[in-house]
């Protein structure tokens, strides 16, 4: 998309399928004082939207045997969905509404950013990952 949003769908063979929303942002865009910033925003956008809190958007893939998740990386901020290809409009629907309506519930700020930080202390403690930040 001109915005440098990517809207993936890829159908298989079987029954299942896979769509997600790849954002072009991720931790190369952070400055020192942002550092977790784009991990932390990923957290934050499952925790509510305009529409739904955050118990609705984790219900309603999983009461469908479907599930969501997402990640971070250097280059970008990817959410995505698994679910039978039958739900194709609830999986797109869902992330459309976390990555577009999203809302940050005070409440969850204090405790998203404590579980973001216990992440990137996790990863500073194996060398092995780190050796990446230099590429």
């Amino acid at each position: 998309m001109p915005n440098g949003l990517r809207i993936i769908h890829h159908q298989t063979p079987s029954e299942i399928s896979y769509c997600g929303i790849a954002v072009n942002t991720g931790t190369r865009d952070e400055y020192a004082d942002e550092f977790g910033i784009a991990h932390f925003v990923e957290h934050m956008l499952f925790k509510g939207t305009k529409r739904r809190r955050a118990h609705h958007i984790a219900n309603r893939m999983e009461n469908v045997g479907g599930e969501m998740n997402a990640y971070t990386t250097k280059e970008e901020t990817f959410f995505y969905a698994t679910f039978l290809e039958e739900y194709f409009s609830r999986a797109a629907e869902l992330l459309s509404d976390i990555v577009f309506h999203s809302e940050f519930p005070a409440m969850q700020i204090d405790r998203e950013r404590e579980v973001v930080l216990d992440e990137i202390n996790s990863y500073l403690d194996f060398p092995s990952e780190l050796i990446y930040d230099d590429f």
